[in-house]
This record gives structure tokens, C-alpha cells and sequence, in this order.
């Protein structure tokens, strides 16, 4: 009998002992494994709107005649930063006239002029888009140098300022030579001095900045000259892979004719093609090229190739970021006149010039964030957000973006995704112009404590906070980014 009281006290102990281990294992299984983690999602429908964009936009112009022993004056330096209409501007473009300097280098003053007009707009929010020229009057045989080796100076002095401010250089526009620099009419338009031009201003300026000929045979002439000829050009030290990476275009000539305006040109050793068999070439030319290298210009000529559609869908197949505001003001106001329609936009019967205006540059709409968890999984919740960039062109100079969580009990945040420590994966500048891009993401549920996190979404310049604009609604000033939803974990 004592044998078995014993045995029933050992037997009671060791079912207590396996109750209250059992139920401690269970308790911790259970709050490390067992754990909810949902989304409500809250994402802001997409608005219209110039928005904060930079780099992008309608531009205004800022010319300047730089004369030998003359300063410029405080009202030359004077910069405006809205229209009228209130448009606020995030791109100039500006031009300095060489032409007093024509048969000699450029002394202090010019340098000084040039150094302080770039000082003015680095103290602004604009960008500038700068082209050098020795004429304005369509003379450009009458004033330009007669020496090529004097442009070349001018190009390795103007280029060291240039460096300078090459955060505030959007990009840059022309070899300096031609009526208006648009590189016609012209004495160095050989392939030889076209590429020794282009070769000697991009090994001047610093890799950041871009470069633009006038037409995209300038463009395939100067790439074959260097493929063929490189031992012309090894004194530069350039490879023709770093002017790859920053040549584009410009034009002048935009919309105006199926050549836009002579823009477009059979070369003389290849088959005659018909003015739309070649606009068409050029225009899947620039759809490939203008993806990684910007392209912009003015609208001219009031004529059916820029009539609201036709103006659109070439506007997107040419990656177009930037326009002049004022020229040419009868096709300008063409736009303003005519209605966009396309059934379930958001601009529907808004203006074409309202959906021009918002679509110059990269716009980025975020259209969905996926979650999802399962209880009593040990692996990671999975994630993504989908974007959508619906303007016609892409970024060309470096953004941050990143996607944090922040706990609404605690104000704590993790990040989630950041392009600065995922750069090959995360590329702003990858997420060309109409294409969606999903974004895939992951966080570790039971890592976090109890509660609701906001999962926020931010676009920002790479040296600063300012956050530039997604077209929607959701935007948390608190968080300094846009709202996607609230993830909720439960144990």
C-alpha cells in the first residue's frame, strides 16, 4: 500500500510537471509561432496635378550675352521660379552667348559670369538645362569661330565650371557650333569635328552630366566615328562607352512636319525612305535610346503631327521630359484647347496641355500592395507593391526610394527596401515610362511586437529628405511619405 501511495505522489508530480512544462512549451510555441500579421490596405487614389517632380516640365529660358571685361548685373541674375498662371518651374534653360569671345579664350569675367548665373539657380529648386552658342540670329557660319581649337578651349573652360554645379545640370544641350548651337549650318559639322567636339566637352565635364545632339543622326555619326576612328580621339581619354551612357538628344524641331522639321533625314549611303517610314524608324529610335539618356525641346508649327493625339503618343515614343512654355505659343494653345478624352482616365475631358504637362518627365502611380502570412509559419511575410510610371519618360539622375514600417504605438521604424542598399535590385531609374513595376518584400512577424504598423512608401533626391511626389492622394506628413496601409500583428 505504501509502494503505491508512492507510485500515485510520483505519477501526480510528474503530471504537474507535464501540465505546467506543457503548458509554458505551448505559451512559448505559441507567441513565437502562433501570430497573425494582415494588411488593410489605404492607398490614395491617383490624382492629377504638376506635383513636386523635378527635373521635369515645362522650362523657362535664361540667355546671356558674356562680353569681354563685363559684369553681369544684378537683374541679369534674376531668376523667376512661377509664370503667371502660377506654374511653379523646376527646369531653365540657360544659354551663354560666346560670341564676343569668338577669336579668344575666355578671360575672368566670362568664367565669373557663367560661375555666378550657376550660383543664382543652385540657391533655387530649379534645374538647368545649359547650352553654349555663338549665335542667336541664325548666323551661325558668320559667328563662330574660325578656329576649331578655340572652341575647344572654350569647351575645357566652360566645362570646369559646369563641374562645379553638376548637381543642378539636368543636362546640357549641343557641341556649341550652328545657328542657335542646333548644330546646322555650321563649318564643323565633318564627322571628324562633330566627334572631336562632342569627345573633348564630355571628357571636359564630369561623367553626371549629360550631353545631346540635335538629331539622331548626329548621334549615330559621331558613335561610328569613335567605333572606327578611335585613335583620333585617345589624346580625351574617354571611352565611347562613358559617351553612351550620357549622349541624348534635343529638338528644336518637335512636332512641326514628319521630319519635324528636317530633324529626321535618310542618310546618303543608306535606302531612300518615305517621310512616315523614317519619322516611324526614328521615333522606335528614340523609344530605345531615350530611356537611359533624357530628351526634350520645343513644339513647333501648328499642323496635324501635333494635334492632341498624334502629339501624345509621339511625346511618349520619344521619352520627352521637357518642353519650352513659350514656344511655339499657336500650338501651345492648341492643347489648351482641345479636350483629352479616353474613357476611365482620370483625365477625361480635362485639356490636352493639363495631360502633357503632368506626363513631361517620370510619373509614378502607386496601384497595389499585396500581403500575406501565415499562422504558425517560421518563415518571413511576404509583400510587394505594384507602381506604375505613366509619364513619358524615365529618372535619369539618381533618387532614393525607400518602404518603411513604423509601429503607431511605439513611432519606431524599419525599413523594409532601400535602393541605396539594394542599388542593382531598386533603380528608380529603371522603371521606364509605361511599364508597372512590382516591388517584392519581406518582414519577420514574430520579430515585432503586438500592434499596427503603418507601411509607408517614399521617393526622395539622394542627398536630402524632399520627397518627390507619387500621383496620389495618401500622402502622411508625419511620415514624410505615402500611406499604403496598416499592417496589423496579433499573437
Amino acid at each position: 500500500m505504501k509502494k503505491f501511495k508512492k507510485a500515485l505522489i510520483i505519477i501526480i508530480c510528474l503530471l504537474a510537471i507535464l501540465l505546467i512544462g506543457g503548458g509554458t512549451i505551448l505559451h512559448y510555441y505559441k507567441t513565437r509561432h502562433y501570430i497573425t500579421a494582415s494588411l488593410k490596405e489605404e492607398m490614395g487614389q491617383e490624382i492629377t496635378g504638376a506635383l513636386n517632380r523635378p527635373d521635369c516640365g515645362w522650362y523657362q529660358l535664361r540667355a546671356y550675352y558674356l562680353r569681354p571685361g563685363t559684369a553681369l548685373s544684378a537683374s541679369d541674375l534674376y531668376v523667376n521660379q512661377t509664370d503667371d498662371s502660377g506654374y511653379t518651374y523646376r527646369l531653365s534653360l540657360v544659354e551663354f552667348n560666346l560670341a564676343g569671345y569668338r577669336d579668344r579664350e575666355l578671360d575672368e569675367t566670362a568664367l565669373n559670369n557663367i560661375r555666378q548665373v550657376l550660383e543664382r539657380f543652385s540657391g533655387t529648386k530649379l534645374s538647368v538645362i545649359v547650352r553654349f552658342l555663338y549665335d542667336w540670329d541664325g548666323l551661325g557660319l558668320e559667328k563662330e569661330p574660325d578656329d576649331i581649337a578655340i572652341i575647344l578651349q572654350h569647351m575645357k573652360q566652360a566645362g570646369a565650371i559646369l563641374n562645379e554645379y553638376e548637381d543642378i545640370i539636368y543636362t546640357t544641350q549641343g557641341i556649341f557650333v550652328g545657328s542657335w548651337a542646333e548644330m546646322h549650318h555650321s563649318k564643323y559639322l565633318s564627322a571628324e569635328d562633330m566627334t572631336k567636339l562632342l569627345v573633348c566637352y564630355a571628357s571636359a565635364t564630369s561623367p553626371s552630366i549629360y550631353l545631346a545632339v540635335r538629331t539622331p543622326n548626329h548621334y549615330r555619326t559621331i558613335l561610328q566615328e569613335m567605333e572606327e576612328h578611335p585613335e583620333r580621339y585617345s589624346q580625351y581619354d574617354i571611352s565611347i562607352e562613358n559617351i553612351k551612357s550620357r549622349l541624348g538628344l534635343f529638338n528644336d524641331g518637335m512636332l512641326g512636319s514628319a521630319s519635324d522639321t528636317g530633324t529626321y533625314q535618310n542618310p546618303p549611303d543608306s535606302a531612300a525612305r518615305s517621310a512616315e517610314e523614317l519619322r516611324a524608324d526614328e521615333l522606335a529610335f528614340q523609344n530605345k535610346l531615350c530611356n537611359n539618356v533624357p530628351n526634350g525641346g520645343e513644339a513647333v508649327i501648328d499642323n496635324p503631327y501635333n494635334d492632341w493625339k498624334n502629339a501624345i503618343n509621339d511625346l511618349k515614343a520619344m521619352h520627352v521630359s521637357y518642353l519650352n512654355q513659350m514656344y511655339d505659343e499657336a500650338v501651345i494653345n492648341k492643347w489648351k484647347n482641345s479636350i483629352y478624352q479616353e474613357e476611365g482616365s482620370i483625365y477625361n475631358e480635362m485639356t490636352a496641355y493639363d495631360y502633357i504637362t503632368d506626363h513631361l518627365g517620370a510619373r509614378f502611380v502607386l496601384r497595389k500592395c499585396d500581403f500575406s502570412y501565415t499562422p504558425y509559419q517560421k518563415g518571413p511575410a511576404k509583400g510587394s507593391i505594384t507602381l506604375e510610371n505613366t509619364g513619358f519618360s524615365n529618372l535619369y539622375h539618381p533618387k532614393r526610394f525607400t518602404l518603411t514600417l513604423t509601429s503607431q504605438k511605439t513611432g519606431e521604424t524599419i525599413t523594409l527596401l532601400d535602393s541605396d542598399r539594394e542599388k542593382d535590385d531598386i533603380d528608380p531609374c529603371r522603371w521606364n515610362s509605361g511599364e508597372s513595376i512590382t516591388l517584392p518584400f519581406t518582414l519577420m512577424p514574430f520579430e515585432l511586437a503586438d500592434g499596427d504598423y503603418m507601411l509607408t512608401a517614399r521617393l526622395t533626391e539622394p542627398d536630402s529628405s524632399a520627397v518627390i511626389s507619387f500621383a496620389n492622394d495618401g500622402y502622411v506628413e508625419a511620415l514624410n511619405g505615402y500611406r499604403l496601409g496598416t499592417i496589423t500583428i496579433e499573437r
